[in-house]
């Protein structure tokens, strides 16, 4: 979660002559938008997993596909 100075951007926002009011509504806006950021630990969290799932999906497949070779050889060798 990304953190922000409240206070001190809606009194940076005063101090550059807005009014109070409307300082508090942007910073509430960028706050609850900030929210919604992914952090870079999140990033790299969601990385990991999804190659982890790829990996596994092409480990199973690799099986799949030893398993298919090894039938038609045992059906040729039978066959043979």
């Amino acid at each position: 979660m990304v953190m922000v100075d409240t206070l001190e951007a809606i009194r940076k926002l005063r101090d550059a002559g807005m009014d109070e009011s409307q300082a508090e509504a942007i910073v509430e806006i960028i706050g609850s938008s900030l929210n919604d950021l992914m952090t870079k630990h999140d990033a790299a969290l969601l990385e990991s997993r999804i190659e982890a799932k790829v990996y596994r999906a092409l480990w199973i497949q690799g099986a799949g596909i030893v398993a298919i070779v090894g039938t038609f050889i045992a059906i040729a060798t039978a066959l043979g």
